[in-house]
């Protein structure tokens, strides 16, 4: 049986979640794992197996690995992804794969010049429910309209990375990310774009550098128009992570990667999934390494968000609509 050697960069909760799907493969073995705080590094790899490092530069020259899984903050990312290609790597990153589009950009010239395997990390497109909406559409007719909401809350205490927009990029770029990314796997690329951030609630927390509500505009090359909301003021029971798509022939509501409704003319279809994302993801990159099917979210699908949400800012910025290549 082929065995795939991996190692990871970071060994904080999004690492964990990986390491525990990956541990059920059988083909997969955890090398390894870096973290610049080592204790970190040490405790993953006492739950998870492999050798801990504190340097990931240094885990590249000391283990032989087949691919490695990048789970560090925006901000962090400096030339593991290029690094990784170079040595012929393959490489699973999660979102947002950088803040800047220079970055990402590099990123991808990398992997694709390395010829090497990439995976960005947005498991909303393996959900069940998902993937039977994107069937539907497909067939559904012209698209009109699409609703997008993330609205959560603060994530972690002040000293968290989340609360600087120059570490996370802010709620857009770091979590809604996700809306906007299943926005273009459901409907397709995006035209124009045009945004309105503020911070409005949170006003007395002078560390919380984010915006605390946004509203984007976008207007989709097929014609349709969608507006993405997010915040981070929402009330803890009243968390939403939902999309709702307006097509000729259907009326699709995503609730999360669990639920999904489809109204069509004839009737109402429920559908709940009873996949799990993040292992499929992890199955279907681990099989695409060794030859059982190809990766379905290379990183210039990574690329192509982390430019949709940079063009919000842009255009929040500038005070008028972007127009996206």
């Amino acid at each position: 049986m082929t065995r795939i050697r991996i190692g990871f960069v970071g060994a904080g909760g999004i690492a964990g979640l990986h390491a525990s799907k990956l541990s059920t493969i059988p083909e997969v073995e955890i090398a390894s794992v870096a973290d610049i705080v080592y204790d970190k590094a040490k405790s993953f790899s006492e739950k998870y197996g492999g050798r801990p490092y504190n340097d990931w530069r240094e885990m590249y020259r000391c283990e032989r690995l087949d691919a490695v899984w990048i789970c560090i903050p925006p901000y962090a990312h400096t030339d593991e992804v290029e690094e990784a290609a170079e040595n012929g790597i393959h490489v699973f990153v999660e979102k947002p794969i950088a803040l800047t589009l220079e970055k990402a950009e590099s990123m991808r010239r990398a992997v694709e010049g390395g010829g090497v395997i990439s995976w960005v990390g947005y498991h909303f497109r393996q959900a069940y429910s998902i993937r039977r909406c994107k069937n539907v559409l497909d067939e559904s007719g012209p698209i009109g309209i699409v609703l997008g909401r993330w609205w959560g809350g603060i994530v972690g205490d002040p000293k968290h990375w989340w609360w600087k927009k120059e570490l996370s990029g802010g709620q857009i770029v770091e979590q809604a990310t996700h809306i906007f990314d299943l926005a273009r796997f459901l409907i397709g690329d995006v035209s124009r774009i045009y945004a309105e951030l503020t911070k409005s609630m949170f006003t007395d927390i002078s560390d919380l550098t984010i915006e605390d509500a946004a509203a984007v505009i976008l207007r989709f090359r097929s014609g349709a128009i969608g507006v993405i909301t997010n915040t981070c003021g929402a009330n803890p029971q009243a968390h939403k992570v939902e999309m709702d798509i307006v097509a000729r022939k259907a009326h699709i509501e995503i609730r999360g990667t669990k639920k999904a409704s489809i109204y069509r003319v004839d009737g109402v279809e429920e559908v709940t999934s009873l996949n799990d994302p993040y292992l499929d993801e992890d199955l279907k990159f681990i099989g695409a390494i060794i030859g059982r099917g190809v990766s379905e979210v290379p990183i210039s699908e990574g690329v192509k968000t982390l430019k949709l949400t940079l063009a919000a800012l842009e255009a929040y910025e500038r005070k008028s609509p972007i127009e996206i290549e």
